[in-house]
């Protein structure tokens, strides 16, 4: 009976027991739940929880803490763990195994990280921190569990975990603990191991990430205040995190390596940068010490849309990232090498966002980039879409900045250059191909080299003038050195093939100065102006054309096959050692000019044959003639001393022919003569006018004008040049300037002869002379009798006359032979006078007399001189009475313009 008792109250109690077990763990775990609940301030869901006792297992089923909103911050279809009753009975708290199947968490971005996205509960009171217990986890695992990361409302990510293993334990001095887990973030494969150890100050930690095919753009919007907004591609990367120190002293290193194949970056769909493929060998983050070094970078295939603002180029999608706390140290950045292969540069208008040209980088390097003060060699070699090749090497220094580089350009087309620079001039052909060595620095930038500028032509400014255009064949400069500050140039040699330029001149303005008026920004005030110079300039087979559009027709000259040498060439206080310059005008008429300019500027310049009817486009209007045929040559000398300017003109007008209207002889009102007996007069054998036009002056004196200066000048040569045949022949009486009588010496006869004596014959050589030397001079002559002329032959008709005396006769015919006279009585004179007196007057045989006398000079000239017949005239005299008698036997002189 006893026996049964005790049977009974052990089955009971083995009732109660299993009950307890079975029943009692479910029950206390929704006892628990409740509380948590409470302290959690959301709902947090348990299923059944089971112990086996034997085995030590405790198993709970459906877990779920609901979040503030959606689905669970945490969730798991079952919870197993195994904990050993011993264990806890001596006061260890020990997870044997802990198996999370089915586990779903998310963790939500907050300014103080990654947390569950629970509802805010009440504020926390804080208390006494109570001491932690230890804990140890053998082994935890976390089968095909699933992460939903969310770094902002919307936007989310997911890190699906095949295999999640954790291990460790938590002490009150310190803890210890081992993660390893593999799976897929996103699309991308990850794997993650690590190890965390600290006891006191003392702290150890190792992890290891091994990614492959992340995707760039969900990796990157996990974090917050990234550089760049729109960014894609996949990356692997392999890292390493390593962190150990005791207290203050903390060493933390991140060290790996990475690679990135299709990665773009975009703004608002606008392309800014693309990498086919990207490959940095190694990295090593230094935390402590705020270094980075990195590895070997590599970019294969990489596109850069670059956008022009204003002198800065910007990249799309690129921003400025972070800055570094100013109190901070900086860091201190490494890279082994970079190199760039077949990449791409294409660059985009500033305002149309429209492409302008392409440059294709076949090859960029760039050596070791070390401390800031260490020199970085580099080296690229490009081609541009546009036309053309650049290659360059040189080094770069970051701090202080400074760049030194050696370029080499193989027909650069030149007219896109031109338009991303918005010159004010657009090209439409040429290309550039030289070497340059150019160094940049804080004194500013320096350059040299030789530069071959070929084929430009440029496009007219204006498009009704399409023919307004700057050309040459080719340009040669050795580049001394050019610099910044101050800016300035020295050219070894200058050399310009076939230059042309088209000069025009309209109501707007003259091209192609009106180029330079407006796009010449004004010299800030004290500001120094570029100086140039050129140690030897030489221009070959150079056109320049002149148009004046301002007049009716327009006018139109040339100066072609121009060539220039010159020697020390300086601007802007413009001076020339050794000027020469030869061309022809119009292709006909040479040109030269030499000298020097300077302090003391001397020039002389020659011309030949230059035609003279063009100008009348310039004298219409200003000027009563104009010329109807001619050219002139010349040689001007030009002397100009400070201020103090002398020009010496010599200048030969050939075949001039001028015209005027009726009224407006202007040489008439300044000389008193016709102006075309001034041309006859000042043409000389050839029918050339050869004139001496110096003038001069003080340029600074406000009283100075050149115009008044040449005219004075061409007044008094004129005047110098008319006076000199005239004096030759003559007296000429000047009043003001002005010719106020001309009196010319007549060719004087013997009386009562009809042929001139040695002294006619020579003033007769004289007039033939001076009309040799003027062509365009016409003579007119006219026979004059005198009274010697009557007195004898009124004494040969009376020796004639039979009435007179044998002494009267003596007498008659020794006065008539030039011989001594005998004496006649006072009786002997009376007869004879009554003899003279009772002769008639021989007026038909003085107008025999001065008619024979002009026609013996007329032939003397025409016949002994060789004057053309239709230069010499002889007016028939009227019959002379008494009163008309002059002084002296001769013949009347007169000279007047051919007609």
């Amino acid at each position: 009976m006893r026996r049964r008792r005790i049977a009974l109250a052990l089955a009971i109690a083995a009732a109660v027991l299993v009950v307890s077990v079975v029943v009692g763990p479910g029950l206390v775990a929704r006892r628990l739940a409740t509380q948590v609940s409470r302290s959690l301030g959301t709902p947090l869901h348990v299923g059944w929880l089971r112990w086996n006792p034997f085995a030590g297992r405790w198993t709970l089923d459906h877990l779920r803490i609901a979040a503030d909103g959606g689905p669970a911050a945490l969730s798991a279809r079952r919870v197993s763990a195994r904990i050993h009753l011993w264990d806890a009975l001596r006061g260890t708290y020990r997870v044997r195994a802990l198996v999370l199947d089915g586990a779903r968490l998310r963790l939500r971005a907050t300014p103080a990280g990654w947390q569950l996205p629970l509802p805010a509960g009440p504020p926390e009171v804080a208390a006494t921190p109570a001491a932690a217990p230890s804990v140890w986890l053998d082994w935890a695992a976390a089968p095909r569990a699933r992460v939903r990361l969310e770094p902002r409302a919307g936007v989310r990510s997911s890190l699906r975990l095949r295999q999640l293993e954790l291990t460790g334990g938590l002490e009150p001095d310190g803890a210890r603990v081992a993660l390893w887990t593999r799976g897929r973030l996103d699309r991308g494969s990850i794997a993650f191991a690590g190890r965390v150890r600290s006891q006191g100050d003392a702290r150890r930690v190792r992890l290891r990430l091994a990614a492959a095919g992340l995707d760039l753009a969900r990796v990157l919007r996990l974090a917050a205040d990234t550089p760049v907004a729109d960014i894609r591609g996949r990356v692997d990367v392999r890292a390493k995190y390593d962190e150990a120190g005791d207290g203050a002293p903390t060493e933390r290193r991140i060290t790996g390596s990475a690679s990135g194949r299709d990665v773009a970056l975009r703004a608002q769909g606008v392309p800014g940068l693309w990498l086919r493929g990207v490959q940095l060998s190694r990295f090593d983050f230094d935390l402590g010490r705020r270094s980075v070094a990195l590895g070997a970078l590599s970019l294969r295939g990489p596109e850069v849309w670059v956008r022009g603002m204003g002198s800065a180029l910007t990249i799309s999608g690129l921003a400025a990232g972070p800055a570094s706390p100013a109190d901070g140290p900086g860091w201190k950045v490494t890279l082994a090498s970079a190199d760039i292969a077949d990449g791409t540069v294409h660059h985009l208008d500033a305002e149309s966002g429209e492409p302008s040209f392409d440059v294709t980088l076949e090859r960029v390097h760039a050596g070791r980039l070390g401390a800031p003060e260490t020199a970085v060699p580099f080296s690229l070699a490009a081609v541009l879409g546009t036309g053309g090749r650049v290659s360059g090497t040189g080094e770069l220094v970051r701090a202080p900045g400074a760049t030194k580089l050696h370029a080499e350009l193989t027909a650069v087309a030149l007219p896109p250059l031109a338009a991303l620079a918005r010159s004010p001039l657009r090209l439409e052909s040429g290309n550039a191909s030289g070497a340059l060595d150019i160094a940049f620095g804080a004194g500013g930038a320096e350059a040299s080299g030789t530069l071959v500028v070929a084929d430009v032509k440029t496009i007219s400014p204006d498009p009704a003038r399409p023919e307004d255009v700057l050309a040459w064949k080719e340009a040669r400069l050795a580049l001394r050195q050019a610099r910044s500050a101050p800016p300035s140039a020295a050219f070894e040699k200058v050399e310009v093939d076939w230059p042309y330029v088209l000069v025009d001149r309209t109501a707007a303005g003259i091209f192609p100065f009106s180029l330079a008026a407006p796009a010449a920004p004004a010299p800030a005030e004290g500001a120094a102006l570029p100086t140039v110079r050129i140690d030897a300039l030489r221009v070959r087979g150079a056109r320049i054309d002149f148009r004046d559009a301002t007049l009716t027709p327009p006018y139109w000259r040339a100066l072609a096959n121009l060539g220039l040498e010159a020697r020390a060439v300086e601007a802007p206080a413009v001076r020339v050692a050794e000027l020469r310059a030869s061309g022809l005008v119009d292709e006909l008429s040479p040109l030269s000019v030499e000298g020097t300019i300077g302090e003391r500027t001397h020039l002389v310049a020659q011309v030949e044959r230059l035609a003279l009817p063009p100008f009348n486009a310039y004298l219409e209007g200003a000027s009563p003639y104009t010329v109807s045929s001619g050219a002139v040559s010349g040689k001007s000398e030009i002397t100009l001393e400070r201020s103090e300017l002398e020009v010496n003109n010599q200048v030969v007008l050939s075949r001039l022919g001028l015209s005027g209207e009726p009224g407006q002889d202007f040489v008439k009102r300044q000389l008193g003569i016709p102006l075309t007996l001034a041309l006859a007069l000042m043409k000389d054998y050839r029918g050339d006018i050869a004139l001496a036009l110096p003038f001069g002056g003080n340029l600074s004196e406000p009283s100075f004008s050149m115009r008044t200066v040449m005219l004075q000048s061409i007044v008094q040569a004129v005047r110098g040049a008319i006076l000199s045949p005239l004096n030759a022949l003559g007296r000429v009486l000047l009043r003001d300037g002005r010719i106020e009588r001309i009196d010319l010496d007549a060719i004087p006869f013997p009386p009562g002869a009809r042929e001139p004596d040695g002294a006619g014959r020579a003033r007769v050589a004289q007039v033939a002379h001076v009309l040799g030397s003027h062509p365009d001079l016409a003579i007119r002559l006219r026979g004059l009798v005198g009274g010697a002329d009557a007195e004898r032959l009124r004494d040969e008709a009376a020796l004639a006359d039979g009435h007179a005396s044998e002494p009267l006769r003596a007498f008659l015919r020794a006065r008539l032979a030039g011989s001594p006279a005998p004496p006649l009585d006072d009786e002997q004179r009376a007869r004879l006078d009554a003899l003279r007196a009772g002769l008639p007057w021989p007026g038909a045989a003085l107008h025999d007399l001065a008619v024979d006398r002009g026609a013996v000079v007329a032939a003397a000239l025409i016949l002994e001189h060789r004057l053309d017949p239709g230069r010499v005239s002889v007016d028939t005299p009227p019959t002379p009475g008494p009163e008309r008698l002059v002084a002296a036997p001769s013949v009347a002189v007169e000279v007047y313009e051919r007609p």
